[in-house]
């Protein structure tokens, strides 16, 4: 539990630059592009996701939520399970304009997802998102986000 809730943090803390609820940039290419990766990608998540693996301490999507009159805001869901209606998971954070709690199970619409993430044999699968925000740090940054994980990321 301790090894899963750590690797939910670093996600949260550092892989949504600013912040896990900022509002998303109107343009930028670059974030687009992983955002698309992701997205094309979201069968292998699925397939993943619903083969079981012993060494998996992760697996999360990244949810793009609009509150009535605010900006979209993208955050982690975790514990994401497939079943027959679809995908479902566990809020990272609140949303209290939503009425979203934190660890709240809620379903999840495929076309709201702009990223994911899976955690095995303490590799990064995925996290499209999470690379891009660790090529924009500076080396010291980068240096002191890959030192936090409690995975790697390769290439």
């Amino acid at each position: 539990m301790l090894k899963r809730f750590m690797v939910l943090f670093c996600l949260l803390t550092f892989a949504c630059m600013p912040s896990p609820t900022a509002p998303v940039p109107a343009e930028d290419a670059e974030l687009e592009a992983a955002i698309a990766q992701a997205r094309d990608s979201l069968d292998n998540f699925i397939a993943k996701i619903t083969t079981p693996h012993p060494d998996r301490t992760l697996a999360a999507v990244k949810v793009r939520f609009t509150p009535p009159g605010e900006p979209p805001q993208d955050i982690w869901v975790d514990q994401v399970k497939y079943a027959d209606d679809g995908l479902e998971g566990a809020m990272g954070d609140d949303l209290p304009l939503l009425r979203l709690k934190f660890g709240e199970t809620i379903k999840i619409a495929e076309e709201d997802i702009v990223d994911w993430a899976i955690v095995e044999d303490g590799k990064l699968v995925g996290g499209y998102t999470i690379r891009l925000a660790v090529q924009r740090m500076s080396p010291e940054e980068k240096e002191r986000f890959l030192e936090t994980l409690p995975y790697t990321i390769e290439d």
